[in-house]
C-alpha cells in the first residue's frame, strides 16, 4: 500500500510532505508525492494555454524534485508524479483510482490559524469523492524523523462510534501505535453565581463512565478482527478521556498531546456524500494541535452534530 501526499505549492506542501512522511515511516508503506496541475477552462483559443501550462509543469516538476530530497530515511520507497487534470482534486481522485492508496496527506488551508487545522476546498472534495481517509496537517507542521506513537479517536455517542473506534484501533494496528478514546465537553457557563459547585464535573464524569462501559460492549466484534490482539484487547478496554474548557479550544488543550499524535475525527454519510461534518466535529478539527485523520462514515445513521 502507499500513502499519497498532495503537494501543494508554497509551505501548504511542506506541511503534508513531513506529515505524509511520518505516516509512511510508522506504517511502513510507500510513498508518493504527486503534484497536479489544473488545467485552464475553457481552453484560450488563441493557444496561450500551452506556455502557461509548460511553465506550471516546470515548477511542479521543480517542488517535486526538492521535496523528494527533503525525505528522511525510514520511508521504505518514495516515487513523484506530475500530472495535468482539469483540477488538483480531480487529479488525485484519479491517482487514488489508479494506485493502492491506504490514506492521503494533505496541508490545511492557507486560511489556518498557525498550528491548527483547517478543511480547504481540494481536501473536502477529495473527501466527497473517495472512501479513503484523509489525513490534514496543521498549517506549518514539522515532523523530522518522526513516527506516529498514538491514534485518539474522539467519541461522542456509544451507538454511532463504535464503529469509528474500531477504525482508529485498525489504523493504528498498521502504524504501530496505541489507541486512547477522547471526547470534548464545552461548558461556557460553568463558572459563576449561577453554578453549583462540583454539579457539572459529576455529570460530565457520569457520562464519561456511561459512554465508557456502552464503547466496551460496542468494541466486542474486534476479537473477530485481523488486529494484533494487543491492539484489540487495548481498544476494548479504553477509557474515554474527557477535555472540558469553556470554549472548544480550551477543551481540546485540557488533553495532553504529544508530538506524534494523531486525532480520529468521523464524519456523516448522506444519501449524495460519504462526507459531512457536523458542527461539533467541525470545531474538534479547527482547535486540534495535531494532524486530524477524517473518516468517511458508510452505513451509520449519524446525525449532524455528532463529532
Amino acid at each position: 500500500m502507499t500513502v499519497l501526499v498532495g503537494l501543494a505549492p508554497g509551505p501548504k506542501g511542506q506541511s503534508a510532505l513531513h506529515l505524509g512522511a511520518m505516516l509512511a515511516r510508522s506504517a511502513g508503506e510507500d510513498m508518493l508525492i504527486a503534484s497536479v496541475v489544473g488545467e485552464p477552462w475553457p481552453p484560450n483559443i488563441g493557444g496561450g494555454d500551452a506556455e502557461y501550462l509548460s511553465l506550471r509543469d516546470g515548477m511542479a516538476a521543480q517542488s517535486l524534485a526538492e521535496a523528494r530530497e527533503q525525505i528522511e530515511a525510514g520511508v521504505p520507497h518514495v516515487e513523484t508524479l506530475s500530472r495535468r487534470a482539469p483540477s488538483v482534486a480531480s487529479g488525485l481522485l484519479n491517482i487514488i483510482a489508479e494506485r493502492r492508496i491506504s490514506m492521503v496527506a494533505l496541508g490545511s488551508s492557507s486560511s489556518s490559524v498557525l498550528g491548527r487545522v483547517r478543511l480547504g476546498g481540494v481536501a473536502e472534495r477529495v473527501l466527497h469523492g473517495s472512501s479513503l481517509p484523509v489525513v490534514l496537517a496543521p498549517r506549518g507542521f514539522q515532523a523530522p524523523g518522526a513516527r506516529v506513537g498514538r491514534v485518539s479517536v474522539a467519541v461522542g455517542r456509544a451507538d454511532q462510534d463504535g464503529g469509528l473506534v474500531r477504525h482508529a484501533a485498525v489504523l493504528a494496528d498498521r502504524l504501530f501505535s496505541s489507541v486512547r478514546l477522547v471526547c470534548f465537553a464545552v461548558r461556557p457557563g460553568a463558572v459563576g453565581p449561577t453554578a453549583v459547585p462540583g454539579v457539572e464535573d459529576r455529570l460530565a464524569d457520569e457520562w464519561r463512565q456511561n459512554l465508557e462501559a456502552e464503547l466496551a460492549d460496542a468494541m466486542g466484534p474486534l476479537g473477530t478482527t485481523a488486529l494484533h490482539p494487543a491492539t484489540a484487547e487495548l481498544a476494548r478496554r479504553a477509557r474515554v478521556k474527557l477535555g472540558t474548557g469553556g470554549t472548544w479550544e480550551a477543551a481540546l488543550r485540557d488533553i495532553p498531546w504529544t508530538a506524534g499524535d494523531l486525532l480520529v475525527v468521523g464524519t456523516s454519510s448522506g444519501p449524495i456524500s460519504l462526507f459531512y461534518l457536523g458542527s461539533h466535529a467541525t470545531k474538534i478539527i479547527h482547535s486540534s494541535p495535531v494532524p486530524v485523520v477524517l473518516v468517511p462514515r458508510q452505513g451509520h445513521d449519524d446525525r449532524p452534530d455528532s463529532p
